[in-house]
């Protein structure tokens, strides 16, 4: 068999999607196949028009395409052209009706995988409880409504909350440091809030705890600058990131997530060369660290 051949399409940049194309290169290397990452910036007009003009290229098709959208709708036409024109196609981080109907006739691997975000929300939720076991107001960080991925992590969340913990949520717009930093920027211009009314910052994800702490050291007098910065905090992220920022006191807690592009990768090259059919949506592991157990020990001490 020829070498294969995939395109990944990446929303932007974040230390996430960053993670997310390291490993995938790794196992594209680790079974001699070629992959070529692109960028959408954020823009998902471009991204489809990205996409249709490598499908409908006169030169070389990739064999698979590995899609993690900008938007919720995750094209839907593009994807049609992808698996008509005998290209793979295999959606991350999000979940979309079409893929079921793709997959009864398709002569390619047609699948999902993502997080369970869902669970991540819930976990977030639970983690909320233990840490403030009486209580109290979480300004709660979540990414852009568009995204089905920040949409079933709130979701998530607020199933999982004990009815005693009040969430203010501010929207991230771009799903970056800078993003958040401009959010929490106009969140703290516009409602005047003090740092004695939050107990507790949860994020959906680390890189939105930076820009939140950027936006407090910028934006607030000393006195309170103090006092925002020494709020605890909640995120999101894998392994190799996100445990060190507990360890180190920068997190006081964090729901470990799983990569799902290098996954994807091999998922996508077996089915091809064995010609089966990958299930419908695989979902990658979550945790929290610490366990809800322990975090619930540690703050009912305090």
């Amino acid at each position: 068999m020829a070498k294969l051949k995939f395109v990944m399409s990446l929303p932007g940049d974040t230390m996430y999607l960053r993670a997310q194309t390291t490993a995938a290169l790794r196992e594209a290397d680790r079974l001699g196949a070629d992959l070529e990452v692109i960028s959408a910036q954020m823009d998902a007009v471009g991204q489809g028009q990205q996409l249709l003009g490598l499908v409908q290229s006169a030169k070389a098709k990739p064999d698979g395409i590995i899609l993690e959208p900008v938007s919720a709708a995750a094209l839907p036409r593009v994807a049609e052209a992808a698996v008509a024109a005998g290209i793979g196609w295999v959606v991350s981080n999000a979940h979309v009706e079409y893929v079921a109907s793709l997959r009864r006739n398709a002569k390619v691997p047609v699948f999902q995988i993502s997080q369970d975000h869902l669970e991540v929300g819930r976990i977030q939720g639970r983690q909320m409880g233990a840490i403030l076991p009486k209580g109290g107001a979480v300004l709660y960080l979540r990414g852009p409504q568009m995204s089905w991925w920040a949409t079933t992590r709130f979701e998530g969340m607020e199933g999982a909350k004990p009815s005693n913990v009040e969430v203010r949520s501010v929207k991230v717009l771009a799903s970056t440091t800078e993003g958040a930093f401009n959010a929490v920027s106009s969140w703290l211009d516009l409602t005047k809030q003090r740092p004695e009314g939050t107990q507790l910052i949860v994020s959906q994800n680390a890189d939105f705890i930076t820009g939140a702490k950027k936006a407090f050291e910028t934006n607030t007098s000393a006195s309170d600058r103090a006092k925002w910065m020494a709020i605890p905090c909640a995120g999101v992220g894998v392994a190799d990131r996100s445990r060190p920022l507990v360890d180190q006191g920068w997190l006081c807690a964090t729901v470990v997530t799983s990569l799902t592009m290098d996954r994807a990768v091999e998922m996508l090259a077996r089915a091809i060369k064995e010609s089966s059919k990958p299930p419908e949506h695989t979902f990658v592991e979550a945790y929290s660290y610490p366990s809800i157990e322990e975090l619930a020990k540690k703050w009912k001490a305090r």
